[in-house]
């Protein structure tokens, strides 16, 4: 599959089914070239796009690589040392950070030796900076305070500003946040903001 036919895809009509499929389909591709060019995609903005499909492109692009990792991770990890050293902390727009915070929170725990200290300190510092960014919605701030919750144990100015970062987050908190701050999992927390907003009329 070519970067054309991928963009093309991913241009198009989208859902959640349309994620699961097209993951699918990449995956069935020999060799890692249909995902590399899918990591690229969600990665690098295409620059010959106009700003909103590169921005479709690059979100939905994240979508489909977060189903890859989580329904095929050996497809995913040949990309993983990038995506550590520098394409987590460069993601720029929320829905991307929301799905690439899933994914490194998953990451660290399973991998634990893949990334450095340095490196480790550079994802930390992202995760924190979008975590108190009163601009960030709440589904971002669940997965980085999971995130930051395993960096707690491995660098030590997180561990410093712990409790410091929860009783900020936990002032006026979402309940979806109020609940991943009692302990919830990222999933439940993730799940007790849909139900809220469903019984909102999804405000």
């Amino acid at each position: 599959m070519t970067r054309g036919e991928l963009a093309g895809l991913l241009m198009g009509p989208f859902g959640a089914d349309t994620a699961d499929r097209t993951a699918r389909r990449v995956c069935a591709e020999d060799g890692d070239g249909a995902v590399g060019e899918l990591y690229r995609l969600a990665t690098q903005p295409d620059e010959g796009l106009p700003r909103p499909l590169r921005r479709r492109v690059l979100f939905r692009g994240a979508w489909v690589l977060e189903r890859i990792y989580f329904g095929a991770r050996d497809r995913f990890m040949p990309h993983a040392g990038s995506f550590c050293r520098r394409d987590f902390a460069a993601a720029s727009d929320p829905g991307r950070r929301r799905l690439f915070a899933k994914i490194m929170a998953d990451l660290l725990v399973r991998e634990e030796r893949l990334c450095g200290g340095e490196e480790l300190g550079r994802i930390a510092e992202a995760a924190m900076q979008w975590a108190v960014d009163p601009a960030m919605p709440v589904s971002v701030k669940v997965w980085t305070l999971g995130l930051l919750r395993t960096c707690r144990g491995r660098v030590g100015w997180v561990a410093d500003a712990w409790d410091d970062l929860t009783e900020t987050l936990g002032r006026d908190a979402a309940p979806g946040l109020a609940c991943r701050l009692r302990g919830c999992t990222p999933g439940e927390a993730a799940g007790t903001e849909v139900a809220l907003r469903s019984r909102n009329g999804g405000k």
